[in-house]
């Protein structure tokens, strides 16, 4: 059944719009009543993003005149993720704190700064790591600190691992939910990550990264794709990769292979919240 989306006057050019939802791979129609041409759209779950589109284009951020769209959101619009930075400012700031604190910290070599950053203060002793307890430092009015370990980076290859999925999973959701409910999705998924990590190393400040949160993200929608199917363009495959990488890091293997230690606590709370929203979102807000 196809769902009504608005309607417009019948001189008005709507074919660059059409041919741009379908390279989108938005299933639709134009029909005309009484004078007026009427968007159809094949499945609900489109809507938001097509009116957000179609806006764009009478305000004149989305030029659709062009050989080819310069921006979009999956596969066949010719341009790479980098292309839409324009309009997933909140993925661009985060990845931009991440690199940030990466240079701050000599990606997390200086352990004075990465003090600043870690889920409770610490101190090393000689062989001896000193810390306060969790519940200590919210006491004192420090709750920024159980969002900071997203930021923290231990190694190149923990850190653009985790910025290219962060690039790739924050720019889809940005440009379907927009910027705010992106951070905010973070937010949920990045300090339930990092509680859990905590507890489970009995709470050991010295661990960071933003692999719980990319976690939360992968998730929510794995969970909103079972209701509404493609709306991310997300490869089964990826789940699948994402699934087992967790499962391995259960087992120890990775850190005898000299990968490092594995916040598994903070991938299986990061990927357990982001179900949870995903569920919600479906249950309470989802209009397909």
């Amino acid at each position: 059944m196809m769902i009504r989306i608005f309607d417009r006057p019948v001189d008005e050019d709507l074919l660059p719009f059409s041919a741009f939802l379908w390279q989108q791979q938005i299933p639709h129609k134009i029909t005309e009543e009484g004078g007026r041409q009427v968007l159809w759209l094949a499945h609900g779950e489109h809507r938001d993003v097509v009116l957000n589109w179609f806006d764009d284009w009478q305000s004149g951020l989305l030029q659709l005149g062009k050989a080819k769209v310069s921006w979009g959101l999956g596969r066949g619009t010719g341009s790479g993720p980098l292309a839409d930075w324009r309009r997933i400012p909140v993925t661009m700031l985060l990845l931009a704190l991440c690199l940030i604190v990466a240079v701050l910290t000599n990606l997390g070599k200086d352990f004075q700064t990465v003090a600043w950053f870690t889920i409770s203060d610490f101190a090393i002793s000689g062989d001896y790591l000193h810390y306060q307890a969790l519940a200590a430092t919210l006491e004192q009015g420090q709750f920024w600190r159980v969002a900071t370990p997203m930021f923290l980076h231990f190694g190149i290859f923990h850190l653009v691992f985790n910025m290219l999925w962060l690039m790739d999973l924050g720019r889809r959701i940005e440009l379907l939910h927009r910027g705010p409910f992106l951070l905010l999705l973070v937010l949920l998924t990045g300090v339930t990550s990092n509680v859990v990590q905590c507890l489970a190393m009995d709470g050991n400040p010295l661990f960071g990264g933003m692999s719980g949160a990319i976690y939360g993200l992968l998730g929510f929608c794995w969970i909103r794709e079972r209701v509404a199917p493609n709306t991310y363009r997300i490869p089964p495959g990826v789940y699948i990769f994402m699934l087992a990488w967790l499962a391995i890091g259960f087992t120890g293997i990775l850190g005898s292979l000299g990968l490092g230690e594995v916040a598994n606590g903070a991938h299986f709370g990061g990927l357990l919240s982001g179900v949870v929203f995903g569920w919600i979102y479906n249950r309470f807000f989802n209009r397909g």
